[in-house]
């Protein structure tokens, strides 16, 4: 999207903190995406197979600002998808501070003088690939153009990534790097040659590297049993993207993934500056208490495909 498309969804998502989701339950699928599902519908836009246009991603953020304005409010949007071979998404980034009001600051104007030390991004699936219900398509796809349909469902993904810069044009981010990992164990193996030994890199934020090994590494480290987190593999709590780690989230309000995070946001510095500091108690019990405020429910979907029900103790 252009600059000036960017800011004036911006401007959409102001203003709308005091607002409070309507009525909804948090899922999971089969193909292990996160989607918030409502009591009333709305309309899914059509969209370019290439892109999402400025005004689909209009019609989009108009109707998640009546739904969920906790997930969405105040955000601001990214003009490409990260990792951008993510066309169907529309991403939206809100950086926060680890101390005080956590969005106290909220202005790309402050941001330059004293970055923040994380950011939520958020992810929404905008492009309808098919498959509605005859009775809930509002616009059949067109040639280049996805399927508008009534749906009662967002998909979306949310996950705090720890900041290393953001790229800032006339009060919009354009752009954002995280912090890296130092050479560790999770770097990725990518070739053995006999002249150059074992060489280790970070994947190019284009390739499709397996990191369950290293997300294994992780949670063994942390001591992290299957009775603290009971989801398994349905959901990983931690992962390894954007070259960094990120924890992921199961709640459609961001001021409540904020508050959570901070609250164990210790562990993810441990993690990333290994040997920095010492983990202090309160932090790892506040991280085990979030791991475990997590159970489901298994369902079938009217698809007859699995999902699990998310529920938070």
């Amino acid at each position: 999207m252009k600059l000036n498309e960017v800011k004036e969804l911006n401007k959409l998502l102001q203003n709308h903190s005091n607002g409070r989701n309507k009525e909804h339950s948090v899922y999971v699928d089969n193909l292990h995406t996160s989607f918030v599902e409502f009591e009333e519908k709305f309309i899914l836009p059509s969209t370019s197979v290439f892109e999402i246009e400025f005004s689909a991603a209009e019609s989009f953020l108009k109707s998640l600002i009546q739904l969920a304005p906790e997930l969405v409010s105040d955000s601001l949007v990214l003009p490409e998808p990260r990792p951008k071979r993510d066309i169907d998404r529309l991403f939206l980034i809100k950086p926060f501070y680890t101390e005080g009001e956590m969005f106290r600051e909220n202005s790309p104007e402050i941001w330059r003088e004293k970055l923040p030390s994380f950011a939520i991004v958020t992810s929404f699936h905008v492009m309808h690939l098919g498959g509605a219900p005859k009775e809930d398509i509002y616009a059949q796809a067109s040639q280049g153009k996805t399927m508008s349909v009534y749906t009662n469902r967002a998909y979306f993904s949310s996950r705090v990534i720890p900041l290393d810069s953001l790229t800032v044009l006339e009060d919009a981010v354009i752009d954002f790097t995280a912090k890296k990992y130092e050479e560790s164990d999770f770097m990725v193996q990518i070739s053995r040659d006999t002249f150059e030994g074992v060489r280790h890199t970070y994947s190019e934020i284009f390739d499709e590297v397996d990191y369950s090994k290293q997300v294994s590494f992780i949670h063994e480290s942390l001591g992290i049993t299957p009775a603290d987190w009971s989801l398994g593999k349905i959901f990983a709590p931690l992962a390894v993207e954007y070259l960094t780690l990120t924890a992921r989230f199961l709640d459609p309000s961001l001021d409540r993934i904020a508050k959570d995070f901070n609250s164990f946001h210790q562990v993810v510095d441990l993690l990333l500056r290994p040997g920095s500091m010492t983990l202090e108690e309160s932090a790892r019990n506040s991280f085990f208490a979030w791991l475990r405020s997590h159970k489901s429910e298994r369902i079938i979907s009217p698809s007859g495909n699995m999902a699990w029900k998310i529920l938070r103790v």
